[in-house]
């Protein structure tokens, strides 16, 4: 004799039933009653077994609607917890109350998750058949023809997905990401954009079309932008999908962004509150990156050695600025053979080097303690956008007392410029001066070739001022003698431009900005080794 199952009728809140798509009165097995505790969450396997039952004594399309809504909300909870058997079990039941546009839809998008790309086209295709309105089936048909490479056929697709219902953007979403599988960026720059604007705009509010947010247009506009290197078009609309969502995404791409704009502070603080969330290896890898450019070693090598199994490189690098390693002892130092010239040329700035020279260890190393208790400068410590040539001597003379060691001509270099000058546009420039310092060290004196091999590390550091470094490979450099070189960056250009045009004893004399004179001619000593 088959069991007998009581049921009680819950009465459910008419707002309750309306915003969770209940009946007034849900039915209930008996048993299941203590199961529930709250009717804003009542479990939906006691939602199906009261549904069924119910349907098995009254097969009505009242509780059939009902019973076959909550089979498919129980299919999306199971497919997402990869439970893929019970998902087939659940279509069955499904299939055997109604075969319609659903379960075509349904048994497409499991097929789809299996791999089954060619089948879950062909489900797709007969839900849309049954249902030519049917927007998500042509967005979710587009997905799969999308992870075929189809992009045609998607295209079409996606396309008509948003014909169907224009408030559904996801579709234009994709539209753009097709674009950029196929290198189209002005195309998906086009529709990021317009996705954005749609979101934003306030005519579409006042009519009462409301949007779901969707940070996920901001970060691929963001991206879009730091592939054409637009970079201050990339920070402000990254910044506005943070505002909307704090997506990890969104967060390392504005960091790689502002790191490119020169503000270096920035960018450290978002990787490291990142670095907190997310341990993974890539964003640690960039925090190590930035934590070295900064001076902060100690704290690069701890974040290297984290991910010194897919970031080998770089963590044998960093050891070298511990003092785990020695730089000469495992390459060839194609600095040593200037080192007995380095000790027969006059310094040009002989205070800032006596400053430096009780500011240092043995090795030549700076303590910052000392310099700034002599000097008395403020450190900046902070990102920049201009500086002046003040305090370059005691920058120079820090590259100078390392010797030839080029782990502590870098270590020394960073540190002044941070102290004297702040990150940003200064650390760019003064890392360019010390490359330049050390190709001529090596013997290298052609200036095209130095620019060609230190514009990317120099780009990762400031986007802006390596155009402008660039750029002297196509301009004249015979135009420096009698430029006002109080700024910075200005002194930088003007020195690679003097080093580059080689200027005899004679002509030195004639550079009017006297900083830039006398650096010309240390530099042009050490060149012609007189």
């Amino acid at each position: 004799m088959e069991k007998i199952k009581a049921i009680v009728y819950l009465p459910i809140k008419p707002e309750v039933a309306k915003r969770l798509n209940l009946p007034v009165k849900l039915p209930v097995l008996a048993e299941d009653l203590l199961l529930i505790t709250d009717q804003n969450s009542i479990p939906i396997d006691v939602i199906l077994r009261g549904l069924e039952e119910q349907y098995s004594i009254e097969k009505s399309e009242y509780w059939k609607s009902y019973l076959l809504y909550f089979l498919y909300e129980k299919f999306k909870i199971l497919i997402n917890e990869g439970k893929f058997d019970e998902v087939q079990q659940v279509l069955k039941r499904a299939r055997d109350l109604q075969e319609d546009y659903r379960y075509y839809f349904y048994n497409a998008i499991l097929q789809a998750k299996l791999g089954n790309y060619e089948l879950a086209e062909i489900e797709f295709k007969q839900s849309l058949a049954l249902n030519p309105n049917f927007s998500l089936a042509y967005y979710e048909l587009g997905n799969v023809l999308f992870a075929k490479k189809d992009y045609d056929e998607a295209m079409e697709a996606y396309t008509k997905a948003y014909q169907t219902d224009p408030n559904f953007l996801l579709p234009l979403l994709k539209i753009g990401d097709i674009y950029m599988e196929l290198g189209q960026l002005s195309d998906a720059e086009v529709i990021y954009r317009s996705i954005v604007q749609k979101l934003e705009s306030s005519e579409l509010s006042a009519e009462g079309i409301k949007f779901e947010p969707m940070p996920e247009a901001y970060l691929r506009l963001g991206v879009v932008y730091n592939l054409r290197q637009q970079y201050e078009k990339a920070e402000e609309i990254f910044k506005k999908g943070l505002e909307i969502a704090k997506k990890p995404e969104i967060m390392y791409n504005l960091a790689y962004t502002l790191t490119r704009l020169g503000k270096h502070f920035q960018a450290y603080g978002l990787l490291l509150e990142l670095s907190k969330q997310y341990e993974t290896p890539e964003v640690l890898n960039e925090l190590g990156i930035l934590q070295r450019r900064l001076g902060l070693y100690e704290e690069a090598y701890q974040t290297f050695e984290k991910v010194q199994d897919d970031f080998r490189e770089n963590f044998e690098r960093i050891q070298f600025f511990v003092g785990k390693r020695k730089y000469d002892d495992e390459f060839e130092n194609e600095m040593k053979g200037s080192e007995e010239l380095l000790e027969k040329i006059e310094f040009p700035f002989q205070d800032a080097l006596e400053t430096i020279v009780q500011s240092t260890n043995d090795d030549g190393e700076l303590i910052v303690e000392d310099f700034l208790g002599l000097t008395k400068i403020e450190p900046i410590l902070k990102d920049v956008t201009i500086a002046d040539t003040n305090n370059f001597p005691y920058i120079l003379a820090g590259m100078y007392i390392a010797g030839t060691d080029p782990i502590i001509m870098e270590k020394n270099t960073t540190k002044l410029t941070l102290l004297t000058m702040g990150a940003g546009l200064p650390l760019a420039c003064s890392t360019a001066i010390l490359r330049l310092y050390q190709h001529i060290l090596s013997g290298d004196k052609n200036i095209d070739h130095i620019i060609e091999d230190i514009r990317g590390e120099i780009e990762e550091i400031h986007f802006l001022f390596s155009t402008r470094l660039t750029s002297l490979l196509e301009s004249p450099l015979d135009d420096f003698f009698d430029v006002d070189c109080a700024d910075y960056e200005t002194f930088a250009i003007n020195l690679f431009k003097a080093v580059g045009y080689q200027p005899s004893n004679e002509e030195i004399e004639q550079i009017e900005d006297e900083i830039l004179r006398k650096t010309t001619k240390f530099f042009m000593e050490i060149t012609t080794g007189k």
